[in-house]
Order: structure tokens, then C-alpha cells, then sequence
């Protein structure tokens, strides 16, 4: 334990001289005198909370969730350059486990929780442009899939990664990452960092951009005794199209030591101001509990409605229900209603931070 914080202390050291020997050209253009000073060390990237209303009904019919859940998260990176190219990286939320980041209020289901931990802390340094390393707590690289059937939008691992970013050309993503992937009860990245010399993930994900219309990604992972490859391919209709935004087809295939395989088909779409994802999607019964807690394992089909009410304030509702199951499930139907406020833009504006 001494070596691993001595380890991270001396990676901390390293970064910060690394950063007082960057280049000038890196700099970014002097603050003009709206820009508040903190804006040069601290880059507030978002800070929101929500309330939802959830209901949950498992395969056998019984309701195993019916009550009002609280959320808050905040990200943001300490910059030691003025290009943010050397920084700390962090992600703070509510949420108990590996697929949650909600707490319940004690109003229906449940009795109110208040587990807020800090997920991800990570160094991060791009000494060359397009080259950046980083490592300690971090989310993990989905590629172009979504949570459905990749790992939780709040989802987190301990370990080092490489990110290749090229200039020009048909691959404008390359990341390499090796680290412990578990603890899946244990939110605090401070707890987790001694995990980080037992390795047992190892990940490869190549983004792909095919004319100006299509994006894939290819994912080959090793996680914790498993073999999985996973794909991603998005199509932007045609300029002009109304209503339809986006075509998105996901899958993957566990290969090692099991074998299964499960996909997500959905589109994305805008009516005015009101956003609509909908789709199908199928996991089987042994992939998880990694995936988005909306989503779980099933065949089912899934909507999520987003209206903006003012810049700050959204709703959102989402409704899941499954079909064709042959295995017990926990989540057979569900409806959700969100509000979520997020005033970031309008205090980076009024020069809070």
C-alpha cells in the first residue's frame, strides 16, 4: 500500500513538472478580463442533479421498486497548463454500486440513502497532440455503444490507458487499457486504488469513421476471466431527413469461457425541442450486472422522451417492458420520470467558475 501511494504521488510530481516544461504554442489565447481567474486552474465540465420517480416490476409481476430517487454529479479536471493538455480528472456522484448512481428519498420503496462517493481520479498528460496517457480511477471506454449492452454510464475500473488520436485518416481513435475491473460495492475510488497492480482487464477499442454518414467502433476485451468482442456502427440519414437523427446498431458476442451474444437496435429522433431514443435490444442472463440499470438482461423493447423546459431544467420519461423471456428476470417492466436541472452553462456564463 505505501509502494502504491508513493507510486501515485510520484506520477503526481512527474505531471506537474512535465507541465511547466510545455511548450508555448500549446497555450490556449490569453484570458480576456470576463474570464475569471479559477477558469485557468479548474475546468467545472458539469454539475447537475435530478429526482425521478421509478417502478419496477420483475418477471414474476411482483413490484420490487415504487418511490422518488435523489441524484447529484459533478465532473471536472485541475489543469496545470493552460491547454488542459496535463490535468487531474475526477467524477463525483450519488449511488451505491457499479450500475448506480441514485439514492432513494424514503417517499414509496425503500429508505433514504446517501452514499455520494468519488468515482474516477485519474492523471492524465498529452505530451504530444493526439497522444494522451492517463491512469487511476477511470470510466470505462464503451467505444460508440451505448450502456445497453457495454457497461454502465456510471461505471468505473482502476488502471492505466493510452489514447491514440490521429489527425487525418479512416481511424480516429485508438485506446489501449489495462487495470482491475471489480469491486462492483465499492463506489470510492480511494478504496480501489490498491487493486491496480492486480490486473485483470485488458481492453482494445478502435473508433472508425467511413465518409461523412457512418462511425463504428471495434471493442476486444478481457474482463476478469472473460472474452468479449463488442461492435458499434452509427448512420446520420441523409441532411434534410425529418424527425430520424441517428441509426445505431450494437452487439456483442462473449466468446471465452461461455459463449452468448446480444444486440441493441435503436434510432434517435427530434420532434421540435422534444428528443425521442427508441429500440430493441436483447442481453442474456449471464452478462451482467454491468450494464445500464434501465436495461439489464432480457429481450425488451425501450423509449426515452427528453423535453428541455427552460436551458437548465429537462424531463425525461423512459418505459421498458420484455418479451419472449425464458429465464427469470428482475426487470420485466419499467417507467421512469426524471427531472433533471443542470446549470452549468449559465454559471460558467455569469463567471461563477
Amino acid at each position: 500500500m505505501y509502494h502504491r501511494r508513493r507510486t501515485i504521488a510520484l506520477c503526481f510530481l512527474a505531471l506537474a513538472a512535465a507541465a511547466s516544461s510545455v511548450n508555448a504554442q500549446s497555450a490556449t489565447p490569453p484570458a480576456t478580463s470576463d474570464v475569471p481567474a479559477i477558469r485557468r486552474w479548474l475546468d467545472v465540465q458539469s454539475i447537475h442533479a435530478a429526482s425521478r420517480f421509478r417502478w419496477i416490476e420483475n418477471s414474476a409481476e411482483r413490484i420490487t421498486a415504487s418511490g422518488i430517487q435523489w441524484q447529484t454529479q459533478q465532473r471536472g479536471r485541475f489543469l496545470f497548463d493552460r491547454a488542459g493538455r496535463y490535468h487531474v480528472g475526477a467524477f463525483a456522484t450519488t449511488g451505491s454500486s457499479f450500475v448506480s448512481s441514485w439514492n432513494n428519498t424514503g417517499a414509496g420503496i425503500g429508505t433514504f440513502a446517501r452514499p455520494f462517493a468519488l468515482r474516477h481520479l485519474y492523471l492524465s498528460a498529452e505530451p504530444i497532440k493526439g497522444l494522451e496517457f492517463q491512469a487511476g480511477g477511470l470510466a470505462i471506454n464503451r467505444g460508440l455503444l451505448n450502456e445497453h449492452v457495454a457497461y454502465d454510464s456510471d461505471s468505473y475500473m482502476v488502471g492505466e490507458r493510452v489514447t491514440v488520436r490521429p489527425a487525418r485518416g479512416p481511424v480516429p481513435q485508438i485506446s489501449v487499457t489495462a487495470g482491475h475491473f471489480g469491486d462492483i460495492r465499492d463506489t470510492s475510488v480511494f478504496n480501489r486504488f490498491d487493486t491496480m497492480s492486480d490486473v485483470n482487464y485488458g481492453q482494445v477499442v478502435a473508433n472508425f469513421r467511413v465518409g461523412s454518414r457512418l462511425t463504428a467502433s471495434l471493442d476486444l476485451t478481457h474482463e476478469d476471466g472473460r472474452d468479449i468482442i463488442r461492435e458499434g456502427v452509427h448512420v446520420r440519414p441523409p441532411q434534410g431527413t425529418k424527425v430520424l437523427t441517428l441509426l445505431k446498431f450494437e452487439a456483442y458476442q462473449r466468446v471465452d469461457p461461455d459463449e452468448a451474444q446480444g444486440f441493441n437496435v435503436g434510432a434517435d429522433g427530434a420532434i421540435g425541442k422534444l428528443a425521442i431514443t427508441a429500440g430493441v435490444m436483447h442481453v442474456d442472463a449471464a452478462y451482467g450486472p454491468y450494464n445500464g440499470d434501465r436495461y439489464e438482461t432480457g429481450t425488451r423493447y425501450y423509449s426515452l422522451l427528453n423535453y428541455p423546459l427552460t436551458s437548465q431544467l429537462s424531463l425525461q420519461l423512459y418505459h421498458t417492458r420484455a418479451f419472449n423471456i425464458d429465464f427469470p428476470i428482475p426487470l420485466r417492466h419499467r417507467l421512469d420520470v426524471v427531472a433533471i436541472f443542470n446549470p452549468t452553462a449559465a454559471l460558467k456564463r455569469a463567471g461563477v467558475f
